[in-house]
């Protein structure tokens, strides 16, 4: 997906100014308010969709080459875990920003389908190297999508799954739980690892037809090297705060003095104190106003399979540009009629949602090294600051690229 995101309706308050969607956003708003479940099953007013799919968000966490491959540029683990904690914090502009930023507003990504895949790649220089992105829904009921990103020159790998749980919030907005995990390998210092949790997200803006996200709660990196990133948000209130903010503290777990604190805005500058030097000196942490990301490579359409997201939902994408959204509703009833049928045969069939996938695979945990890695970072993540750190599904499911 390019990052110019000319293909979002920049033109959003006129839309909205029409009479037949001002009362479908209306319905849709009564709709929220009464529905008891995960809103995630909901169907969404054509002109509230962004013409891409939630899939593709995950080529966020490539956003800034260099700064992934820094990870394993440290020279000691605490310089490793801030690394990665300053890296953490860039993905965060291009996942819950940059299209309100652009737009002036958030719209809602297609649901992926079961199965839809999404590749991209980040060509570097000889020194950073290539960074490659491999994406799979792996499962559709509950929705969850897994992702794999590599750099092989610098020797750092990020694997995880991503599902939302999401519920009507008042006055008028979305609050949506994320569940899943980010596990961070780095193959050359021993294959020291780093569990990253997702933030809670707060959606607020849908009565006036103009959603926003801000970040809520804490996330938190935890280092098998025997340390753990602290990520603090706070939202703007009524009356004071500042939007996006947020304070990291990075320590040992044993409960050990904090060597490293960095605070800031994650969607514009931040700051971090190296508190070991002693001189309090605040240095440059982060700047998503200059650091721009980098626009991913795509493959050209015509050479994308079926169930590529570009590809797959081209028709609803050209539709919504045009402001067709008749159209695209139509054409995204398709999609979802058409894997309605599969998931009915596969049912008839007794094969479940991880026999459709391609590209990853369900994996036991138990009998899974990244798995059993996951399981004792978790342990220490827990008794740091309780079993509250994490949000998984209720069966841990882990997915695992292909061999």
């Amino acid at each position: 997906m390019s990052k110019d995101n000319s293909h979002i309706d920049s033109d959003s308050s006129s839309v909205l100014s029409q009479a037949p969607q001002k009362d479908s956003l209306k319905s849709f708003i009564s709709t929220l308010a009464t529905f008891s479940g995960d809103l995630s099953s909901l169907t969404c007013p054509s002109f509230l969709l962004s013409s891409v799919s939630l899939l593709e968000y995950s080529q966020y966490w490539g956003d800034h080459p260099k700064l992934f491959a820094s990870i394993s540029a440290g020279q000691t683990p605490e310089e490793r875990l801030l690394n990665c904690t300053r890296w953490f914090i860039s993905t965060l502009y291009g996942s819950y920003s940059s299209r309100a930023t652009t737009a002036g507003m958030e719209k809602k990504p297609y649901n992926p389908i079961l199965g839809e895949q999404y590749f991209a790649q980040w060509t570097g220089d000889e020194a950073t190297g290539d960074v490659v992105l491999t994406a799979e829904q792996v499962s559709h009921h509950p929705p969850i999508l897994g992702f794999h990103l590599e750099n092989k020159k610098a020797g750092v790998i990020l694997e995880g799954h991503c599902g939302q749980k999401s519920r009507f919030a008042m006055p008028a907005g979305i609050d949506v739980h994320q569940t899943g995990h980010a596990i961070v390998t780095l193959p050359n210092h021993n294959n020291e690892t780093y569990l990253i949790t997702l933030p809670s997200l707060n959606i607020r803006g849908i009565v006036t037809g103009r959603p926003s996200v801000e970040l809520s709660g804490a996330t938190y990196i935890v280092s098998s090297a025997g340390m753990i990133s602290s990520i603090e948000y706070s939202t703007k209130g009524y009356f004071s705060g500042e939007r996006n903010s947020f304070k990291a503290t990075l320590k040992p777990l044993d409960g050990g003095d904090p060597f490293y604190t960095a605070q800031g805005v994650w969607s514009g500058v931040s700051n971090y104190v190296d508190l070991a030097k002693g001189d309090g000196e605040s240095r440059l942490f982060f700047d998503s106003l200059t650091d721009k990301p980098v626009a991913p490579e795509l493959k050209p359409k015509d050479e994308m399979g079926p169930l590529e997201s570009h590809k797959l939902w081209s028709k609803v994408t050209h539709a919504i540009n045009t402001k067709d959204y008749g159209t695209a509703s139509r054409e995204k009833s398709k999609i979802e009629d058409a894997q309605r049928v599969l998931a009915k045969a596969r049912k008839e069939k007794g094969e479940t949602q991880a026999d459709a996938l391609k590209i990853f695979v369900l994996v036991d945990e138990d009998a899974d090294e990244t798995g059993k890695t996951f399981q004792a970072l978790r342990e220490d993540l827990f008794d740091a600051v309780g079993t509250k750190a994490l949000r998984e599904d209720e069966k841990r499911p882990h997915w695992r690229l292909r061999k």
